[in-house]
């Protein structure tokens, strides 16, 4: 019996709306990695009607799926331009974010528009200023927006975060004095909530991400504490009830043995759904109102809860991952990031779109 999974596209509007307000109403979308496995078709649509006209996708194949729903969209690859995508970009009308001089070269005969990704401190993708500069001079490119990234903006008041500003405004007022319609996108999530302040007069192209999805976009704390709400809510059924007795073991490797007499439920959601293995005997689960815990090992289809308190039968359904168990609390238990927990949600859980009515509709 498969988990179901429930996203809730009301949800998504809020935040976007969180997050522009944030960054002076001018703000994409990323949508990558199938907006963070939440299903970039229908998240990108309700973005969309909220008024959203830019996104950002990874690779070319994200931006040819993507394209296919909304015609008239400005899709940038972030990815850039190799010699087996370039024509594919150019067909769909796809915007490469060019990341090196070779991108340079090969995008220039094309004569279309182009962003360009300044490499302002985290060594990943993107060109150098000096790079930057000899490709201009060199290649005639339309550029229509310089692009840089954050590495520690979710780190609140940390230097660096001001160091890549000042490099990354000095880069793109030289450029602006050759190109007076040049854009900057440079804001994350992180940015826009914590409000990252660029030169008076500036403005800037955010690129929202994981606030979109529900999670907390700064390093402590949760995504409620800044006004963003839960995207994406597991739920699995409940199997079975069993009743243990003090001394009997739970699961794989026996890590749980039970202290006194007690209840407990199977849910059927495991690993290979996507929840973590990490919370063996640290998560919960949430049903009539309690938070129950995750005894011993989670294994691939399922895990076993404390039943003790709450009044489960077989069918029931109880919350792994939503308002009550966010995934914000998930990614800390499981020593990784609300990143890994959604893009790992597994394909075999039953996707469910709601909007705020019938998520309530659905949990009475």
């Amino acid at each position: 019996m498969s988990g179901r999974l429930q996203i809730n596209l009301a949800a998504v509007a809020h935040n976007y709306r969180v997050l522009q307000a944030g960054n002076g109403q001018n703000l994409a979308a990323v949508v990558k990695a199938d907006a963070y496995g939440l299903g970039a078709n229908e998240v990108a649509t309700a973005l969309w009607a909220e008024g959203c006209r830019e996104f950002f996708v990874a690779q070319a194949a994200e931006g040819v799926a993507l394209r296919s729903v909304l015609p008239d969209a400005q899709i940038y690859v972030l990815e850039g331009v190799f010699s087996s995508s370039f024509a594919t970009l150019r067909a769909q009308n796809l915007c490469p974010v060019l990341n090196s001089v070779d991108q340079c070269v090969l995008w220039s005969p094309s004569g279309l528009p182009a962003a360009l990704q300044l490499d302002s401190g985290m060594a990943r993708l993107g060109l150098s200023a000096e790079e930057i500069a000899l490709a201009l001079q060199n290649h005639a490119i339309d550029v229509c927006l310089l692009l840089s990234h954050f590495a520690r903006a979710d780190e609140l008041g940390h230097d660096f975060t001001q160091w890549q500003t000042d490099r990354v405004i000095g880069v793109y007022t030289e450029l602006l004095q050759h190109r007076s319609g040049l854009r900057l996108s440079l804001h994350n999530s992180a940015a826009c909530i914590s409000g990252v302040a660029l030169p008076a007069g500036i403005q800037q192209l955010g690129r929202a991400g994981i606030g979109l999805y529900g999670g907390n976009p700064l390093a402590t704390g949760r995504a409620s504490d800044v006004g963003l709400r839960p995207v994406a809510s597991v739920f699995g059924q409940v199997l079975q009830v069993r009743n243990l007795q003090t001394g009997m073991p739970v699961g794989y490797g026996g890590t749980y043995t039970a202290i006194a007499d007690e209840r407990i439920m199977i849910v059927g959601v495991g690993y290979a759904d996507g929840v973590p293995r990490l919370l063996s005997n640290q998560g919960h689960v949430f049903v009539q109102g309690q938070h129950c815990a995750i005894r011993g090992r989670v294994s691939m289809d399922m895990l076993h809860a404390d039943a003790s308190e709450v009044d489960v039968a077989v069918g029931d359904w109880v919350e792994v991952m939503g308002a009550n168990i966010c995934v914000d609390d998930i990614a800390t238990q499981a020593q990784t990031i609300p990143y890994e927990v959604l893009t790992g949600l597994g394909k075999r859980l039953h996707r469910v779109y709601l909007n705020d009515s019938e998520a309530r509709q659905w949990m009475h």
